[in-house]
């Protein structure tokens, strides 16, 4: 079962080696064209419209997957749940469309480049037709995998032959959409191909249903996201574009080491950790004590890297006018071990036992705080304020839910499964 595990991880890793490290081979060149103040506007409004494509994907490739790994030899079953979920999107997509024209109208930091604001939008097309969650289900990540590093290298290459003047980030944001939009177009046609499934509308009132039921895990996905990812638009409130520019590529590189080591690993060991607590609790916790220092080893071993080679990372992609994003990249480097513990006490742990309401009540707590600390911080100590509060965030979040979880007599913690003979075990099996 490692094996397979090991292998998922795998796939999941490439798919986000694609979205995240690839766009690093044009950095050196782009950052230099487009300056800070470009990278601050189209960084900016990447992290706005995130949040209309956090509410259209509300959670499904985590329940989405779910549902379907019940049903797998159910073609019709499956076909039933992959159009419920297309239509609550489609819904929620409509939705979006109104908040998005208020926020155009009345959201002041957003106009200063309206365009690249409506065409990363478009981009959320993309989210609403994305059929990872099947994916996943039948884990059957090669095909997945494979057409993300094919849209990632030809992304490189366009973006080398178009990108010429400080103007032209209009065309990252224009790229990113397109391929994002044909890759999970394709993506659906070959679920068609390969899965036999049939997609259809559904009524209006079994969408809403289906919304209903999976609210919990999507208001979790929301304050995370407050507490994550909200620091760059309160930044950008009391900050330059420039120093909105110094926090996010620290900010981005950091995301793509926790997205390429954390998220696949999150996503692989899910479902196996869900099956063990569908066996019995103890098996899962045993489980999840097995499972926790491989994380912790892999994701220490990514934050100290970070630390140790910031200063030659920052330089090396952005060059000396960025050297202020040295500081930042540092003071964040230890947040893949920070936030890799905590998706084992919350998503691994709280959620596969249906501990749905702690989870959320952790999350929430962490958000308020995150939101008016992030206030505070930004304000007074601009950009490095920002970097501090997210750090301060996540420990407490972190530790908030280890304490929830030996309050409810759960304890994943055992020293002897970090003894590496334990770890050579684990992958032996």
């Amino acid at each position: 079962m490692s094996k397979k595990i090991f292998k998922n991880a795998s796939y999941l890793g490439i798919v986000q080696l694609v979205n995240y490290v690839f766009p690093l081979i044009t950095v050196p060149y782009v950052s230099r064209i487009i300056g800070p103040e470009g990278y601050g506007i189209i960084n900016y409004a990447t992290t706005f419209v995130g949040y209309f494509s956090l509410l259209i994907a509300y959670g499904f490739d985590l329940t989405g997957t779910r549902r379907i790994v019940k049903h797998l030899e159910q073609p019709s079953q499956i076909s039933q749940i992959v159009s419920e979920i297309l239509t609550a999107r489609i819904l929620l997509f409509i939705i979006s469309i109104f908040l998005f024209i208020l926020a155009l109208i009345y959201f002041k930091p957003i106009q200063d480049d309206i365009g690249v604001a409506v065409i990363l939008f478009i981009g959320c097309i993309a989210t609403v037709i994305s059929p990872q969650f099947i994916f996943q289900a039948f884990e059957e990540l090669t095909i997945f995998a494979k057409l993300n590093f094919f849209r990632g290298l030809l992304n490189i290459v366009l973006v080398f032959l178009l990108v010429k003047e400080a103007k032209d980030y209009t065309i990252l944001a224009i790229l990113s959409s397109i391929f994002m939009i044909a890759i999970n177009s394709l993506l659906c046609w070959l679920t068609i191909r390969k899965f036999g499934i049939s997609y259809n509308l559904v009524k209006l009132q079994r969408a809403i249903k289906l919304l209903n039921e999976e609210k919990m895990v999507f208001f979790s996905t929301v304050v995370i996201s407050l507490y994550t990812t909200t620091n760059v638009i309160i930044l950008g409130w009391f900050a330059s574009k420039a120093e909105v520019g110094y926090y996010t590529v620290s900010q981005t590189l950091l995301g793509m080491a926790v997205s390429v080591i954390s998220a696949p690993i999150s996503l692989a060991i899910y479902p196996h950790i869900g099956k063990s607590f569908a066996i019995s609790r103890e098996h899962g916790i045993e489980t999840v004590k097995q499972i926790l220092p491989i994380v912790f080893y892999i994701t220490f071993g990514v934050s100290l890297v970070l630390l140790l080679f910031a200063p030659i990372v920052i330089h090396l992609l952005y060059g000396k006018a960025f050297d202020n994003a040295i500081a930042v990249m540092q003071i964040l480097s230890f947040q893949p071990l920070i936030i890799g513990m905590s998706n084992v006490f919350g998503i691994q742990v709280m959620l596969n036992m249906g501990l749905d309401k702690l989870f959320f009540r952790s999350t929430f707590i962490a958000s308020v705080l995150g939101v008016i600390l992030s206030i505070y911080m930004s304000k007074y100590y601009s950009y490095i304020g920002t970097a501090w509060n997210s750090v301060i965030v996540e420990c407490f979040v972190t530790l908030l839910m280890y304490t929830v979880l030996k309050r409810n007599n759960i304890h994943i913690l055992e020293l002897k499964y970090f003894k590496p003979k334990e770890i050579k075990s684990f992958f032996a099996k």
